[in-house]
């Protein structure tokens, strides 16, 4: 008799406790409100346009701007860093991204946001000049460098300029070598890349540079400079590229898996293009 009381005890309280106005759904009750109508697809990305892109030549203005994005879209994203379990916070990064932020020719891609009317960038491509003593330089600052992925990384950028020996083979001082090409995540695949090189490559023969370079450490980059006309002069497998021991120090992600150096070649016979000038009447 007792058990009984209980059951039907705890079956009572369970059941006001269901019925409890505090406890029913009063959702059903609520106005409809603008915020909780998702009006993006999470499965689907926000439009792109690639004619609200626009190509500037950097300044010191843009100093900061360049550092947080090659720190937020390129450093983490580059298969020459990541591959080498390079830390992000090493002296070796910052001076680099002190470089580019602050030397060279730096090209910037703006998005202009048709709803807002902000600006937002989503791509960095910067250029230096390479002469052959750097290669020396390289090689003596990677023998005292303690760090084992910041030597393996200059010895590898070395290599890359000594191993195809293009400063002979195309009899030429310098190269105009294209040492950034940077695009946000979201608008990779989108042509912005491909638009940053050749405005770089158009701004070198401008400025009469003989040979322009493009060290492609992804299979993204090269797709990128067969698009703008280059021409594939070397390559190399990263597990070809071993340290003083034969062990090999490059693990990248697939399908990462080649280095190749992209080069355009502008012939200084031809001079430079003629500009359009307006009909004389």
């Amino acid at each position: 008799m007792m058990n009984c009381l209980k059951v039907f005890r705890s079956g009572l309280r369970v059941a006001c406790q269901v019925h409890h106005p505090t406890n029913m759904a009063f959702k059903r009750f609520k106005r409809v409100s603008p915020c909780d109508i998702c009006l993006n697809h999470p499965d689907k990305k926000p439009c792109f346009d690639i004619r609200n892109v626009s190509v500037e030549l950097g300044n010191q203005c843009h100093a900061k701007m360049i550092r947080s994005f090659l720190y937020t879209h390129y450093w983490p994203r580059e298969p020459s860093v990541v591959a080498l379990w390079m830390s992000l916070n090493c002296p070796y990064l910052d001076i680099l991204t002190d470089k580019y932020s602050h030397s060279g020719d730096r090209f910037l891609a703006f998005e202009r946001i048709p709803r807002t009317g902000e600006r937002k960038l989503v791509g960095v491509c910067v250029a230096n000049q390479v002469h052959p003593w750097m290669i020396d330089e390289l090689e003596e600052w990677a023998h005292y460098t303690a760090s084992h992925p910041e030597r393996n990384r200059m010895y590898f950028c070395a290599h890359c300029l000594k191993s195809p020996n293009l400063f002979r083979k195309y009899n030429v001082d310098y190269i105009y070598d294209i040492e950034v090409l940077a695009t946000a995540a979201e608008v990779t695949g989108q042509g912005v890349a491909t638009l940053l090189l050749r405005n770089a490559l158009a701004h070198a023969h401008e400025l009469r540079h003989t040979l322009a370079q493009v060290v492609a450490v992804s299979q993204y980059i090269s797709k990128v400079c067969e698009r703008a006309g280059m021409k594939r002069d070397w390559a190399m497998n990263y597990d070809e590229f071993v340290d003083d021991c034969g062990q090999r120090v490059f693990f990248p992600r697939r399908p990462h898996q080649t280095a190749a150096i992209y080069v355009k070649h502008f012939d200084p016979r031809k001079g430079a293009e003629t500009p359009c000038k307006p009909p004389f009447l």
